[in-house]
C-alpha cells in the first residue's frame, strides 16, 4: 500500500513537472506569435519593418507571460479551473453568477483585462525607469503614466478571451504530445537563451 502511494506521489510530481515546462515552451510559442503580431501590426500601419521586441531573439515575453498567468489564475472562459477561479466559486453571488454564460464570459473579460493592464503597467513603469521605454500611450485618451490606456486594455482584454476560448486547448493539447524530455529540454534551453538575451540587451541600453 505505501509503495503504492509512493509511486501514485511520484507520478503527480513527474505531470506536474511536465505540466510546468508544457506552459513555459507555450509561452514562448505565443510570445513569438506576440512579435509576429507586433512586428506586421507596425508594417501595416508605418509602412515600415522594426523590430518590436527588447530582445535580439523574435519574441515579446509579455504575450507569453500574460496568457500563461492568465491559464493558471482563471483558466478558459468555458471551464474556469483556475486557481482565482476555484476561490471565487466558494462565494455564493459569483457562483450563481458564473453559471450564467453570458456573465461568466463577462466577468472573464472584466478579469483579464485587469490582470493584462497590471501586468502591462508594472512592465512598462519598469522599463521607463530604466530610461528605456517599450512602449509611449502619452498620445492616448485616458493614460496612465503613457504605459497603458484604456483603448489598449480593452484590446488585449477582448484579444486574451477569444485566444483563451478558442485556442488555449488546442494549443495545449498539441503541446501535450511532445515528449517529455523534448519539452523539458526545450523549455530550459529558450530560458537560458532568453535570460542571457535580455541581460546582454539590458547592459548594452543602460
Amino acid at each position: 500500500m505505501k509503495k503504492a502511494r509512493k509511486c501514485e506521489r511520484k507520478n503527480e510530481a513527474g505531470g506536474t513537472n511536465k505540466n510546468l515546462f508544457q506552459k513555459i515552451l507555450i509561452g514562448f510559442f505565443i510570445s513569438f506569435g506576440g512579435w509576429i503580431f507586433e512586428t506586421v501590426t507596425h508594417y501595416v500601419i508605418h509602412s515600415d519593418f522594426a523590430d518590436r521586441g527588447f530582445l535580439t531573439l523574435p519574441l515579446c515575453p509579455i504575450y507569453g507571460t500574460s496568457i500563461v498567468l492568465i491559464s493558471y489564475l482563471l483558466g478558459t472562459p468555458q471551464d474556469l479551473d483556475g486557481i482565482l477561479e476555484k476561490k471565487m466559486m466558494h462565494l455564493g453571488k459569483v457562483k450563481k453568477a458564473l453559471k450564467n454564460k453570458i456573465l461568466r464570459v463577462i466577468i472573464y473579460f472584466i478579469t483579464v483585462t485587469l490582470l493584462s493592464t497590471l501586468t502591462e503597467l508594472i512592465i512598462g513603469v519598469i522599463f521607463k525607469l530604466l530610461g528605456m521605454p517599450l512602449w509611449d500611450y502619452s498620445e492616448k485618451p485616458f493614460n496612465l503614466f503613457g504605459v497603458v490606456c484604456l483603448s489598449y486594455s480593452l484590446l488585449w482584454g477582448a484579444m486574451i478571451t477569444v485566444f483563451m476560448a478558442l485556442c488555449w486547448k488546442p494549443v495545449e493539447k498539441l503541446f501535450s504530445k511532445i515528449p517529455k524530455r523534448t519539452t523539458f529540454i526545450a523549455s530550459l534551453t529558450l530560458l537560458v537563451a532568453t535570460s542571457i538575451d535580455f541581460i546582454v540587451n539590458l547592459f548594452e541600453k543602460l
